[in-house]
């Protein structure tokens, strides 16, 4: 497992190593891109060529080492490495938005795309969209650990708190993916956060509460003493 999201790891790397030495070298020295865009879809704040074209491919390998690292430093680290795919789908999808926003920020700074348009906010969404989708459809296959899933109190403390929670979270990460997408290709970007950033929200608050439910429920839930 480790070693196949090494291999991918590499692979999303490189492809923002090359958007990055491009986009380094198409532009004059000096100069200020758009490295973020507000809620309307417009640029309100703009960086040198070090945060444009270097942060996100270091921050995409420091997620690679975390990852790579997480099974063998997370208390429940039997779970994760049955958590897999899981963690596998996380990591991937987690580089993947990251490509994307560094694609988006080098098509902006060579001129390909214009920066006042919704294009570049739009693309780097979608990839959000699309990895809530394939999170959600693989979320019901993780096992209790610390690093991948709804982490709660409760479903940390009842294996069957966190099953449900879980089957639950990923019909509701799917559906926000995909009603979210649909409302960020078909509306403008602010009404298409306005609907994708409620769907998350249900999706969150709905699994918490949740969690808690079953977890009161449970008659085997894991308790502790503070007795000496």
């Amino acid at each position: 497992m480790i070693a196949r999201g090494l291999i991918a790891s590499a692979a999303f790397i490189a492809v923002m190593a090359g958007l990055s030495a491009w986009g380094w070298l198409a532009t004059p020295a000096g100069a200020e891109f758009p490295v973020h865009w507000n809620a309307a879809g417009e640029p309100d704040r703009y960086g040198g060529k070090l945060e444009a074209f270097a942060l996100l491919p270091g921050l995409a390998i420091l997620m690679s080492v975390i990852f790579a690292a997480a099974p063998l430093i997370d208390p429940r680290g039997r779970n994760l490495a049955q958590s897999g795919s899981v963690l596998l789908t996380v990591w991937i999808g987690t580089l993947g938005v990251l490509a994307a926003g560094q694609a988006a920020l080098t098509l902006v700074a060579v001129g390909v795309i214009a920066p006042e348009g919704e294009l570049a906010p739009r693309l780097v969404l979608l990839a959000v969209c699309a990895l809530l989708v394939v999170l959600g459809n693989a979320l019901g296959k993780a096992r209790p650990n610390w690093f991948v899933g709804v982490r709660t109190p409760w479903t940390l403390s009842s294996d069957k708190a966190w099953d449900v929670t879980h089957r639950w979270a990923g019909r509701g990460f799917v559906a926000s993916g995909l009603i979210g997408g649909a409302a960020l290709l078909l509306a403008p970007v602010p009404a298409g956060l306005a609907v994708f950033f409620a769907l998350i929200a249900v999706t969150a608050v709905g699994s918490i509460a949740l969690s808690f439910l079953v977890w009161r429920s449970d008659p085997d839930r894991e308790t502790y003493s503070d007795a000496g």
